[in-house]
């Protein structure tokens, strides 16, 4: 019998790449598939992308277009069918605007987004599963006209009660209730106080989707904050507690303070401004924080904060580089503190997906803990353009990650020539064919 080994080859490489093994077939970003060929989106609006198996097994995504539409994709994963869908045309040119999703018990699908600054939308597929037609889109006040970021979070054990979070017009991250899934409101609560007009909080937002949410917040944004530090809270049954359990305040005793809160990583005793990426929870439910610090606005470092029972167990994964956004010579930056990204995979925070700039291009690598050393696998390598941002969507414990990032030219965050790759080579099933 004769023996491809060139297939054979491939079949390895693709088993480890899918078990997150130590070998990689290391690839340009070319290579993988385009899953949304004109698409942005920022890291502040979460869930971009979700997981669902219900009569079909699909991912749903979230994105902005360079016309500023607001689409939606899907992916089967049996049938390798995309589908797209255009929610609301030329909203604005902002990734800021980015959706968030949310799928209901009974497979229907909700959409949030905002304008940067703007009005709070919500929109609802008109069957389960689809993508393809969606009810009348409908805004929601919310207690202001200069809304940013959406975080959709449903508990099953406060009987599917979906929580909201946005930041507000006033600049203080804020959140509503729904008890019958998204139909009606209540009234706005302020869940973070500001420490001054010009502050504005960031907030990441993580939930086990039964009664527990976990918030990660700083003191503003790093361009205002020179000692910007980074901050954790949860939420469990009415009320929010400091990460070792302590008391902090019920749900009608809000909002809460900066200083009611215990600080992560402190940027004041440091001297060294940072920025939040990412929270989640471990298998052992004690939450684990991703985020960046700036020894210099050209210097990002990647960090990762892991919760051992008693203490913050902080440590440096890499350097990421400087600023992700491409510039013309003399042409100023406007984000300098716009890192290539980093993510935690949600289903095991022992894995991290990062995107650092290696021989002047950014990359994306995937970091796993292994007892205490890292272990690096490149996605990409020597890629003739930039890839950033990466989302790893939650998945059953026995599923593969599946990330999903941006390639292409980020000048700002209304100004890109970007798309959606997804870590599934798009010449596979020609590979294994031949």
């Amino acid at each position: 019998m004769r023996i491809n080994i060139r297939k054979v080859l491939w079949l390895v490489l693709l088993v480890f790449h899918a078990g997150g093994g130590s070998l990689y077939a290391q690839h340009q970003a070319t290579d993988y598939q385009v899953v949304a060929d004109d698409a942005a989106w920022c890291w502040f609006s979460d869930p971009r992308a979700v997981y669902h198996a219900g009569v079909h097994e699909r991912i749903y995504y979230g994105y902005i277009t360079s016309r500023g539409d607001v689409a939606i994709g899907s992916k089967d994963l049996n049938t390798e069918e995309i589908i797209s869908f255009v929610l609301h045309q030329e909203l604005q040119v902002d990734d800021h605007n980015v959706p968030s999703i949310l799928v209901l018990p009974d497979g229907h699908i909700l959409a949030f987004y905002t304008e940067h600054n703007g009005r709070f939308f919500i929109c609802k597929s008109r069957h389960p599963e689809d993508i393809s037609a969606w009810e009348a889109e409908r805004i929601i006040p919310f207690g202001g006209s200069k809304i940013t970021y959406s975080h959709p979070v449903m508990l099953a054990e406060e009987g599917n009660r979906i929580y909201v979070f946005w930041r507000g017009s006033d600049w203080r991250p804020a959140f509503a209730f729904s008890d019958d899934l998204g139909d009606t409101w209540s009234e706005t609560k302020v869940l973070i106080d500001s420490k001054g007009t010009k502050n504005r909080p960031y907030l990441k937002v993580s939930s086990d989707g039964q009664n527990r949410i976990d918030f990660a917040f700083t003191d503003g944004h790093p361009a205002i904050e020179p000692t910007n530090s980074i901050y954790h809270t949860y939420y469990e049954n009415g009320e929010f507690y400091q990460t070792d359990g302590r008391h902090i305040a019920s749900i009608t005793g809000l909002p809460l303070s900066h200083s009611d809160v215990q600080k992560v990583y402190d940027g004041a005793d440091s001297g060294i401004r940072s920025w939040v990426a990412d929270v989640a929870s471990g298998k052992d439910g004690l939450p684990v924080i991703a985020y960046t610090r700036y020894p210099e606005d050209i210097d990002h470092r990647y960090h990762y904060a892991r919760w051992d029972g008693k203490r913050w167990q902080d440590e440096e994964i890499c350097k990421a580089g400087g600023r992700m956004p491409e510039v013309k010579i003399g042409e100023d930056v406007r984000e300098p503190h716009y890192s290539g990204g980093i993510a935690i995979d949600h289903s095991n925070p022992e894995n991290v997906y990062l995107s650092r700039e290696i021989n002047g291009r950014f990359e994306i690598e995937h970091w796993k803990k292994e007892k205490k050393r890292w272990q690096v696998n490149r996605l990409t390598v020597q890629s003739d353009v930039n890839n950033m941002r990466p989302y790893v969507i939650t998945l059953p414990m026995d599923r593969s990650p599946i990330v999903l990032w941006m390639t292409g030219r980020y000048n700002h965050y209304t100004r890109f020539n970007t798309m959606l790759r997804i870590n599934e080579l798009a010449e596979k099933k020609d590979e294994l064919e031949n």
